[in-house]
């Protein structure tokens, strides 16, 4: 042990909590250390602030199982009758309890509004009942990873490759939430649309049919666009995307559609999704949603996206999306 060994509880009551980039890159490296667990077959089984160990130079790492006894405000929800223990799920429900410690400074089960900011899909996801819905903890380190990069100036990340199981066709992709989606330029051609501050990733989607598609939800007032149209549009566009992808690309502008070459390709392999939280902004022609959806494998994901939206013709097209 090395002379300095203070633990995530320590780092918390003496200099109180993080905000959620800090505690993404605290615990990015924790939740790498126990996917690599998973990946081996093994479970940690202890996961707590107190199995986090804080060196001199402000990194965290995991303290091995052996090493510190299990805290029992961090062991998952016993899950109804009829499930089979899933060790490894149950990491994952404690690594995201440790998540809202760092960030709010409750425990679990000690009652409150928690915010914990853009981690709350995240923790919300891991922290359910039932260990078969929660995510894997592969995924809870794409997505720390991919929200909140490590600052690396003398070279830009490149993509990941995600090998999704009997989904081969969809690779380069950044992995959670709008990697999926989100892998073209994020340039706007469309001289109708508002500008809009550049994002991190951007989306993609494939050339298709430039034909407008019936769709009640693709219709507006020839000048004002309500709150209401934008949040059913946007409704509306996740459940034809995702059930009939050549439908939903007719939804996208023509410069769009082509700016958009796997389109078809990514909205296949989504499955069963579902809207968690809606953003609509009438001023700015946009609307901002966080969904979770499966892929092929069992791969849960959550993203948080944003639509750029025109009217043509009395209906709203999309002109350019964007996540984070």
């Amino acid at each position: 042990m090395s002379e300095y060994d203070a633990r995530l509880t320590d780092r918390v009551r003496t200099r109180g909590v993080l905000g959620p980039d800090d505690a993404a890159r605290l615990l990015l490296p924790v939740a790498q250390s126990l996917a690599d667990l998973h990946a081996a077959g093994t479970a940690h089984g202890a996961v707590s602030p107190a199995a986090v160990r804080i060196a001199s130079d402000g990194s965290a790492s995991l303290v091995d199982a052996s090493d510190v006894r299990p805290d029992p405000a961090y062991v998952a929800p016993d899950p109804s009758a009829g499930l089979r223990a899933d060790p490894c799920a149950d990491d994952v429900w404690a690594l995201a309890a440790v998540l809202e410690f760092v960030t709010t400074g409750g425990e679990p089960g000690s009652g409150g509004v928690r915010d914990t900011g853009w981690l709350a899909p995240l923790t919300e996801l891991a922290l359910v009942v039932d260990p078969r819905q929660r995510p894997t903890m592969a995924d809870m380190a794409a997505y720390l990873q991919a929200q909140v990069p490590a600052p690396e100036p003398a070279r830009r990340p490149s993509p990941v490759v995600l090998g999704v199981v009997g989904a081969a066709v969809i690779v380069v992709l950044g992995l959670v939430g709008a990697a999926l989606l989100f892998t073209g330029s994020d340039d706007d051609p469309d001289p109708a649309a508002k500008p809009d501050t550049p994002s991190r990733r951007t989306s993609d989607g494939p050339r298709g049919s430039e034909e407008p598609v019936d769709d009640p939800a693709a219709t507006a007032s020839a000048d004002t666009v309500s709150a209401r149209e934008l949040e059913d549009f946007a409704r509306s566009y996740v459940a034809t995307a995702s059930r009939d992808p050549q439908r939903g690309l007719r939804l996208l502008t023509p410069d769009y559609q082509a700016a958009s070459p796997r389109y078809r390709e990514v909205w296949a392999a989504i499955d069963s999704p579902v809207i968690l939280s809606i953003t609509p902004d009438p001023q700015a022609m946009t609307v901002s949603y966080t969904y979770r959806y499966a892929l092929p494998g069992g791969v849960r994901r959550t993203e948080d996206i944003t639509l750029r939206l025109v009217q043509r013709d009395g209906r709203l097209l999309i002109s350019g999306a964007s996540a984070r």
